[in-house]
C-alpha cells in the first residue's frame, strides 16, 4: 500500500520473502500483494509473473486461488502495453483483435503444466476464484482447442466422407466440462452463471440443457438487487435456445414487487418463448398486466409485447387487433397512445390481405385522435388515416378539416404528419377525379373508393375545397419557428403544384414528373400490395437466423452486459484455433522425489519404530560416583539441610569406637510409616509443658498454615477450625490404646557425631 515506486525493489524482496512462507495465509497474502505491486511498476511484470506461476503449484487451494485471481487481473484485465506491442505487425496485417490474441496466447500458454490440476481443483476453491478461473480456462480453451464444427470438418476431411458420428472432444477438454457441470450446483450465483455461460461457449450443442435448471435456481434465489443481472445473461441464451426454457415459462412471469427493470426484461423473454403452445397463455397474462395503471410505462410496454406477439404468430393477430381497438378507449393516456402505435404496425400487416377490415378501424382512430394527447400517438393515428385512406376515402377529409384549425398549437412530429396528410388527400382525390385509380384491391371487382361512397364525380367536387386547405396550412407552416417544418412546407408545395400538370416557367416537364410520380408513390400506386414496404419482415426472423449461437455484443453475465457498455478492463473471448493442440503439452511436470535417509529424525516415543529399540540402546555409564543413599527420613532431611561450617576440624578420633557406633547403627531396625504417631506424644516430666508441641515428626506438616487460617476465619465459623487436626487425631489410634505387642524400643544408640547433632538442630529450627 505504499505507492512509492523508489522502495519498490524493498517490497518485491519482501514479497517474495512472503510467497516462500511456510503459513499458507502468508503465501495467499503475498499472491494478493502482487496485485498492487503490478499497479505501482508495471515493469515488474516479468518477475510477478514468475512468482505467480510457482505460487499457482502450490499445495493449498486458498494459495492457488489467490494467485488465480492476481494473475488473471495482470494478463487478462491489465495486460502490459510492452505485450501488446510485440504484436504491431501483426496488429497492421490482422487488426488489433488478432494481437491482443496473439498475445494472450503467449502468456496463457505458461498455464500448460498447470491446466489439468486447475481444472480437477475447480469445485474445490472460492467462489471468487472460481469465477476468476472458468475465464481463465475459457479463454485458454479457445485459444488451443478447435470449435465444434471446424473439429467436425477436419474429421470429415481426414475420413473423405461426411459421417453421422461427432468427433470425440478432446481430453483435456472435456476433463475441463466435466469440472464446469460440477460447478453448476455451487451455493454461489456468481460461480454458478459462470460456469452456465462457459458451457455456453464450448459445450456441444447437445449438452446445453444442463445449465437450465441451475440458471433457473439462481433466478429464483436471488435478490431483486441482482435478478436483473441473471436475466439479461438469460436473454442472449433463450433467443438462440429457446426450447431448452419454455416448459418453464412461467419462471418468467412478472411479479407486482419486482422492479420497473426487471419487469421489461421479463417481458422481452415472454416475447422470445411464445410460440404456438403457450400463446394464449401468454397473451392472458399480457392481458393482466395492461390492468396494472398505477405504472404506466410499464402498461406501454406491455402493450407493445402484446403487438409484437401479434406480429410474430398469424394465427393470433385478429385477436390482438381487436383489443388493441378496445384499448384506445381507456382513460389511461399511456395506454391508449401505446395501443395507437401498435394498431399502426398491425395494419400493415393486415394490408396483406384483401380482407384486412380496416374500414371499420379507421373510423375508430380518427373519433379517439381528438382525446389522445401524446405527440406519438397523435402522429401515428394521423399517418394511418393517411396512409390507408383508400379504405375510408371520406374519413380523411373531415379529419384534415379538423387538424388545419389547431395546426399552430401542435408538436413538430405532429404538424410534419398533417403535410404528408394534407398532400396525400389532395393527391388521392386529384387522381380519383381523373380515373387514374386503378379497382385492384377490391374482392367484388369494384374500386375500393366506389365502395366505400367515393366516386370520381364526389372527388371532383371535393378537390377544390380540399387544395384550398392544404395551401391554408402550407402558409402556417411557411412562418413556424422550426426549420424542419418550414422546408419540408415548400417542398410539398412545390411538388403539389407540378402534380396538376401545367407546366409554367417555374415549373418543367421533369418537375412535373417528379410531382405526378411522387403522388402516386405515396398512394403506393402501381406497386404489389403484396411486396410494398410496409409489409414488415417477421419479427421471428432475426431470431431463426441466429438459432443455435448466442447473439451477444458482450460476453454473458459480464459487467459490460449489464451496463451495456465496456469498461477499460473488457476484454472479449478471442477466437477459436484453427486445431486442437497437443495433449503432450499439458502434462504435469514430474516431480523427482529426494532420496530417503535412514538417519533418526526424533528421539520422541512416537518414532520408536523408524530407529533402535530402546532396550536395545548403549546408555553411556554416569560420571556422577558419590551418589549419597537414603536409608529412613533423617538421611532425607540432612539430604535437603544446610550442614553449618565447622569452627575447627575435628579431632581425630579412635577408630574403635567409630565403627562401633556405626555398627550399632545399622543393627537397628527402620521405622514404617504405620509406626509413626500421627498425635504428638506426651512429653517427660522433667521437660517443661510447652515443649511437647514443638516436637517435629520428619518433615510431614499436617493442618494448614496461619494464611490458610486467616483466610478460612473470614468465610467460616469458629468451631471449623480444628476439623482437620480432629480429622487427623480419629484416623490415628489412641496412646492408651496401644497394641499388646509392641515392637520393642531399640537400645539408645551412642552419641551422634557432632556434625550429625548439629544437623539435627538445625533441621528442628527450621521446622519449628
Amino acid at each position: 500500500s505504499i505507492k512509492v515506486l523508489e522502495v519498490i525493489q524493498i517490497v518485491m524482496v519482501a514479497v517474495r520473502t512472503a510467497a516462500s512462507d511456510t503459513s499458507p495465509y502468508v503465501r495467499k497474502t503475498a499472491a494478493q500483494c502482487t496485485i498492487k505491486v503490478y499497479g505501482i511498476d508495471p515493469d515488474q511484470f516479468l518477475d510477478l509473473r514468475t512468482l505467480l506461476l510457482k505460487l499457482m503449484s502450490d499445495s493449498e487451494i486458498t494459495v492457488v486461488g489467490s494467485a488465480l485471481l492476481a494473475f488473471h487481473h495482470l494478463v487478462v484485465e491489465r495486460p502490459p502495453t510492452s505485450a501488446t506491442s510485440q504484436g504491431a505487425q501483426q496488429q497492421q496485417e490482422g487488426g488489433a483483435a488478432a494481437a491482443e490474441d496473439s498475445a494472450l496466447r503467449a502468456q496463457l500458454a505458461l498455464l500448460h503444466p498447470n491446466f489439468r490440476r486447475l481444472c480437477q481443483e475447480l469445485p474445490s476453491m472460492d467462489s471468487w476464484s472460481q469465477q476468476c478461473c472458468i475465464d481463465l480456462l475459457t479463454r485458454y480453451c479457445r485459444l488451443f482447442f478447435a470449435s465444434e464444427s471446424t473439429r467436425r470438418e477436419l474429421a470429415a476431411e481426414g475420413t473423405d466422407s461426411a459421417s453421422g458420428t461427432e468427433p470425440p472432444l478432446p481430453e483435456d477438454l472435456a476433463l475441463f466440462l466435466k469440472s464446469l457441470k460440477i460447478v453448476l450446483f455451487s451455493a454461489s450465483k456468481g460461480a454458478t452463471v459462470a460456469a452456465a455461460v462457459a458451457l455456453c461457449y464450448l459445450a456441444p450443442q447437445q449438452e446445453m440443457k444442463v445449465v437450465t435448471m441451475p440458471l433457473l435456481r439462481c433466478l429464483r434465489q436471488s435478490p431483486p438487487e441482482s435478478t436483473r443481472a441473471i436475466l439479461i445473461a438469460l436473454r442472449p441464451l433463450i433467443e438462440s435456445h429457446p426450447e431448452l426454457f419454455r416448459p418453464s415459462i412461467r419462471e418468467f412471469f412478472v411479479y407486482s414487487f419486482d422492479f420497473l427493470e426487471i419487469k421489461e426484461v421479463k417481458l422481452q423473454i415472454l416475447e422470445l418463448l411464445a410460440d404456438e403452445s403457450n400463446v394464449q397463455t401468454v397473451l392472458r397474462e399480457l392481458q393482466a398486466y395492461v390492468s396494472w395503471q398505477s405504472e404506466p410505462s410499464f402498461v406501454a410496454s406491455a402493450v407493445r409485447s402484446i403487438s409484437h406477439i401479434a406480429l410474430k404468430l398469424k394465427s393470433v393477430a385478429d385477436s390482438c387487433l381487436g383489443g388493441l381497438v378496445k384499448m384506445l378507449d381507456s382513460r389511461c393516456e399511456a395506454l391508449s397512445c401505446e395501443a395507437v402505435v401498435a394498431l399502426r404496425a398491425l395494419l400493415q400487416r393486415r394490408r396483406e390481405t384483401h380482407d384486412s377490415g380496416l374500414g371499420a378501424v379507421l373510423p375508430q382512430l380518427g373519433r379517439h385522435l381528438e382525446d389522445l394527447q401524446a405527440p406519438a400517438a397523435r402522429a401515428s393515428v394521423i399517418w394511418i388515416i393517411g396512409q390507408y385512406q383508400r379504405e375510408a376515402p371520406r374519413l380523411a377529409p373531415d379529419v384534415l378539416r379538423k387538424l388545419a384549425k389547431t395546426f399552430v398549437n401542435e408538436k413538430q412530429e405532429v404538424k410534419q404528419q398533417i403535410m404528408g396528410l394534407s398532400f396525400k388527400v389532395c393527391s388521392f382525390h386529384s387522381l380519383n377525379a381523373r380515373g387514374e385509380i386503378p379497382s385492384t384491391l377490391g374482392g367484388d371487382g369494384k374500386d375500393d373508393a366506389v365502395a366505400a361512397g367515393c366516386s370520381p364525380e364526389d372527388s371532383a367536387k371535393l378537390f377544390p375545397r380540399l387544395e384550398k386547405i392544404a395551401e391554408h396550412i402550407a402558409e402556417l407552416a411557411a412562418f413556424d419557428s422550426s426549420w424542419d417544418v418550414r422546408d419540408a412546407a415548400r417542398a410539398l408545395r412545390k411538388l403539389r403544384e407540378s402534380a396538376k400538370g401545367t407546366p409554367g416557367p417555374d415549373l418543367t416537364e421533369g418537375m412535373t414528373a417528379l410531382g405526378a410520380w411522387y403522388s402516386k408513390a405515396c398512394l403506393g400506386l402501381g406497386e404489389n400490395p403484396n411486396t410494398t414496404e410496409s409489409s414488415p419482415k417477421p419479427a421471428d426472423a432475426l431470431v431463426e437466423q441466429g438459432a443455435g449461437h448466442l447473439q451477444s455484443s458482450f460476453i454473458l453475465g459480464s459487467l459490460a452486459q449489464a451496463l451495456d457498455f465496456p469498461l477499460d478492463s473488457y476484454r472479449p473471448l478471442p477466437d477459436w484455433a484453427e486445431a486442437d493442440s497437443s495433449s503432450e503439452l499439458r502434462m504435469p511436470p514430474k516431480v523427482t522425489a529426494p532420496p530417503k535417509s535412514d538417519a533418526p529424525k526424533s528421539i520422541s516415543s512416537a518414532s520408536v519404530s523408524q530407529v533402535h529399540h530402546i532396550e536395545n540402546r548403549v546408555q553411556a555409564p554416569s560420571n556422577i560416583t558419590n551418589v549419597p543413599v537414603a536409608s529412613s527420613l533423617e538421611d532425607l532431611d540432612l539430604f535437603y539441610s544446610t550442614p553449618a561450617a565447622p569452627s575447627r576440624p575435628p579431632a581425630a578420633a579412635t577408630p574403635g569406637p567409630t565403627r562401633a557406633a556405626a555398627a550399632a547403627q545399622k543393627q537397628e531396625p527402620r521405622q514404617t510409616l504405620e509406626q509413626f504417631s500421627l498425635v504428638p506424644p506426651s512429653a517427660p516430666a522433667s521437660a517443661p509443658a510447652s515443649a511437647a508441641p514443638n516436637i517435629v515428626v520428619g518433615t510431614a506438616i499436617f493442618g494448614e498454615d496461619e494464611e490458610s487460617d486467616e483466610e478460612d476465619d473470614s468465610d467460616a465459623p469458629p468451631a471449623d477450625d480444628d476439623d482437620d487436626w480432629k480429622y487427623c487425631a480419629q484416623a490415628a489410634p489412641p496412646a492408651s490404646a496401644a497394641p499388646a505387642a509392641a515392637p520393642p524400643q531399640p537400645a539408645p544408640a551412642a552419641a551422634a557425631p557432632p556434625q550429625q547433632a548439629a544437623a539435627a538442630a538445625a533441621a528442628a529450627a527450621a521446622a519449628a
